[in-house]
């Protein structure tokens, strides 16, 4: 599997610089999937889109972010009357899944790619 996006890509022209070169791999094979899923694999390895490889390094950092950082289960807490509540864990997988169909509707959405027939 060829991901739809390389390191030189995403530093040249997409000038990302979030995720570091021997990381991005990883990442851009997830996006690559991610969107594979959505796309029904119609994007050939041999002729890939711009709009395909710019929405793999987006959705690639966006992947980076969700994996490494480290939200914890605190989401507010309060000293007077000691008072805290928690992160609601289902929420932000929710809001990450959201976050990364709105990327590749953003890039993918006028290319066809998308098309779920009818």
């Amino acid at each position: 599997m060829t991901n739809y996006a390389d390191y030189e890509y995403y530093t040249g022209t997409y000038k990302g610089a979030v995720i570091d070169a021997a990381s991005f791999p990883l990442y851009a094979r997830k996006a690559t999937q991610k969107i594979k899923l959505h796309t029904f694999s119609r994007i050939s390895e041999d002729n890939i889109p711009d709009e395909a490889k710019m929405c793999c390094c987006e959705l690639a950092e966006t992947i980076y972010k969700h994996e490494t950082t480290d939200s914890g289960n605190i989401a507010s807490e309060k000293v007077g009357e000691y008072s805290i509540s928690y992160v609601d864990k289902e929420k932000i997988e929710e809001a990450y899944r959201g976050k990364c169909i709105e990327i590749i509707q953003n890039w993918l959405a006028m290319t066809g790619l998308l098309y779920r027939g009818c």
